[in-house]
């Protein structure tokens, strides 16, 4: 009857509180279901450490016995996969790739070399080119008239002009010369005199995620 009563007595607070907090004694947040906490006042000089496999393939669960969508995991074997953490969706493994390492072209325009066009300063003889702002109209498809995707398709990422680094990967430097492009994702440039476009006449913009 003693046992009874003790093993009551245990499990009664486990079944009150449906949240728990490892590392203190304090209850967890109430939006979460489990909360790590070193020390009371939140902080702590541990991290978390994900289970560690070795994937042999991102279509295969092994060595886990089956795919499970939500699963998490840290592949510390480099030969076939790289290393990383890596969820399932249910059907595969998929990396979790740090937001630092995205990068994407920027949209594809015709880059003005008139002197006739509006982005020319006649004062300066810049060119003006906002690419920021062409990027989130496009990625925003805010022209519902020259833009479609597919029926159950989401929206895209836009992101704020300060969370982009800008690259200029190649330019014409026969055409385009005193090329800059800001912290905005602000293209300036000239246009050489005398210099004829041709086929090489382009400039390759990457934004990179910080």
């Amino acid at each position: 009857m003693k046992k009874i009563l003790l093993l009551l007595l245990v499990l009664v607070p486990l079944c009150t509180y449906a949240q728990v907090t490892i590392g203190t004694g304090e209850v967890a947040d109430k939006s979460a279901l489990l909360e790590l906490r070193e020390n009371a006042d939140g902080t702590s000089n541990k991290g978390l450490l994900f289970p560690r496999v070795k994937l042999t393939s991102l279509t295969l669960s092994a060595p886990l016995a089956e795919h499970v969508n939500g699963m998490t995991v840290y592949n510390i074997d480099g030969t076939n996969i790289p290393q990383g953490l890596y969820y399932n969706d249910g059907t595969r493994w998929i990396r979790m790739v740090p937001q630092n390492n995205v990068f994407f072209y920027a949209p594809s325009i015709v880059l003005p070399t008139s002197v006739d066009d509006p982005a020319y300063n006649k004062d300066t003889q810049f060119f003006t080119v906002y690419m920021y702002n062409i990027y989130k109209s496009q990625f925003g498809m805010s022209d519902a008239t020259s833009s479609s995707k597919s029926p159950l398709a989401g929206s895209l990422p836009v992101l704020q002009s300060n969370e982009l680094d800008y690259f200029v990967t190649y330019y014409d430097n026969k055409v385009f010369t005193n090329l800059a492009i800001s912290n905005t994702g602000i293209l300036t440039y000239k246009i050489a005199a005398g210099s004829a476009i041709t086929a090489n006449t382009f400039i390759n913009i990457i934004f990179k995620v910080r």
